[in-house]
């Protein structure tokens, strides 16, 4: 009954368009984004501000209705209070959905997601935008799925550098405790507000979620880990350039052996970034990414501060310029976007130290918007490239990483992939399909997270066995409201690994409905 009652309270709709909101997470509002774009590239670091593009005017469901109730029910907020300085909508999230999960020996076994919160944002003064959200989870997933999460769980000393592993880690959430059998159970909360002081400065602080690209994947800075205490500020110079800075306090999740609390601390990373973004064409976008961490405290004590990676200047972020490696690791590339009215291209050029050698990893992508002269039909086909051991360092815990989760492509390093994906919409109704191959060096399930492991490094095994895996997930599904993605979907996910002796097969089927506000990047 109670998930009837979340239901019911979705239908209580009033409308709301403030131009002080901030892009939600999930991919198909940054799609939107672009596809709004046309031949102008306007933002490639998200979230993205609404008073540069209004998506959810732009994207208002034209639908033709014959009724208040279904007027409330696909094109309003849920709650909402407007007044001339107030504006908020709130928003019930809810992720209710069953599958069945089965291998080549037709062993079936259940998954699930059972998912209930809150969304809220808002805008005050026409200048003052907020957010804040909560949510509590309880799921089961599938065995290779369960096999990386339990991997990048919190670790608790055991003896002088050798640690055991508890609970697990969910990428795009959050740390969990156990649920049932082989269930897992976590909240996820964040809150973040957003100050326009001036046309060409704005500020925004909290624990919000980043993405730099206009691609599927990013292999700068992604959402794929988890929500930080964070400080964003964003300066327009002028017509031809932008600059960012962003700060956040980042943790690996390795529990300090001695405390006072009830539980131990974990050690903490401060990680900067700048993004200067140069626009010679308003189709044009070439952006230059400087982003470091810099270790606080370990186990063992605490590490002296450098504060030049605190100055706002590009190229300072990181060990590159500033040396001290000890305490300082990070990457530096390119951001490229190309935009024209139905096409674009981008891509990223990234470069790494590991270890007292330069590496190199890349980007390209394209999207087709309205392909072939369909109206609502798109394509993306995207490349990424990353060698071993990039995003590392030679002190492990210095990785580029977050709550011991990849600040970037969710596989790590040690991986090419080719992702194309493709996308129908007609009226409500909507058909997405999405495949990934990867070829990597390594073993399958655990085997193969450990050697692709950003935090596991041994140099005497250089013999790792060859193979591939490819993952197809295909979802149909009817979007009851645009504004915040509110779907009944069913969807498929078949994933095929080879790695000799190992070879795994899981074909899962799901179906439920859910608002999708933010990326869950379970496609490795």
């Amino acid at each position: 009954m109670k998930y009837w009652i979340v239901l019911l309270l979705t239908f209580c709709f009033s409308e709301i368009y403030t131009q002080n909101r901030i892009l939600l997470n999930h991919s198909y509002f940054k799609e939107k984004f672009i596809y709004y774009s046309k031949n102008k590239s306007i933002e490639t670091f998200f979230p993205a501000n609404a008073s540069q593009l209004n998506v959810a005017y732009l994207n208002r469901d034209s639908t033709v209705v014959y009724s208040d109730l279904e007027n409330y029910l696909f094109k309003r907020f849920p709650f909402e209070i407007k007044k001339e300085d107030v504006q908020i909508s709130i928003t019930p999230l809810i992720n209710y959905s069953k599958g069945r999960v089965g291998t080549l020996d037709s062993n079936y076994w259940p998954v699930y997601r059972n998912t209930r919160g809150i969304y809220v944002e808002g805008e005050l003064v026409k200048k003052i935008g907020f957010n804040f959200s909560f949510c509590e989870n309880q799921a089961s997933f599938q065995g290779y799925e369960n096999a990386y999460f339990n991997q990048q769980g919190e670790k608790y000393i055991k003896s002088y550098g050798i640690y055991s592993t508890q609970n697990a880690m969910i990428p795009g959430a959050s740390r969990t405790k156990p649920f049932k059998i082989d269930g897992y159970d976590y909240a996820f909360s964040s809150g973040n507000m957003f100050i326009n002081f001036h046309p060409k400065l704005q500020v925004e602080f909290g624990n919000n979620q980043h993405f730099i690209g206009s691609g599927y994947r990013s292999l700068l800075l992604s959402d794929n880990s988890s929500i930080s205490p964070s400080l964003r500020l964003k300066w327009k110079i002028n017509r031809f350039f932008d600059y960012q800075v962003l700060y956040r306090k980042q943790l690996n999740l390795y529990r300090k052996p001695m405390t006072w609390a009830v539980e131990s601390n974990y050690e903490t990373k401060l990680f900067a970034a700048s993004y200067v973004t140069f626009k010679p064409k308003e189709s044009i976008s070439i952006s230059l990414f400087t982003a470091g961490n810099q270790l606080r405290g370990d186990s063992i004590r605490m590490h002296k501060f450098d504060a030049r990676q605190l100055l706002p200047i590009p190229l300072l972020q990181n060990d590159i310029l500033l040396g001290n490696e000890t305490i300082l690791n990070g990457i530096t590339g390119l951001n490229l976007d190309l935009a024209f009215k139905q096409l674009r291209f981008y891509g990223q050029i990234i470069a790494d130290k590991y270890d007292k050698t330069w590496l190199g990893a890349g980007q390209i992508g394209i999207y087709y918007f309205d392909a072939f002269g369909i109206k609502n039909f798109q394509l993306q086909c995207e490349w990424n490239q990353v060698p071993r051991h990039f995003y590392a360092a030679d002190r492990a815990k210095l990785a580029y990483s977050n709550y011991n989760l990849p600040s970037a492509h969710p596989k790590g390093n040690n991986f090419k992939e080719l992702c194309v994906k493709l996308g129908y919409t007609y009226a409500r109704f909507y058909v997405n399909a999405k495949t990934n191959f990867y070829f990597t060096q390594g073993g399958d399930l655990k085997q193969e997270f450990m050697s692709n492991s950003i935090f596991v490094h041994d140099p005497m095994q250089n013999n790792y066995a060859l193979g591939n895996t490819i993952l197809q997930h295909i979802e149909i599904g009817y979007r009851m409201n645009n504004l915040y993605n509110a779907t009944l979907f069913i969807g498929y996910l078949g994933r095929a690994s080879n790695y000799k002796p190992i070879e795994n097969t899981y074909q899962c089927l799901m179906l439920g409905v859910r608002t999708a506000i933010t990326n869950e990047y379970f496609d490795f």
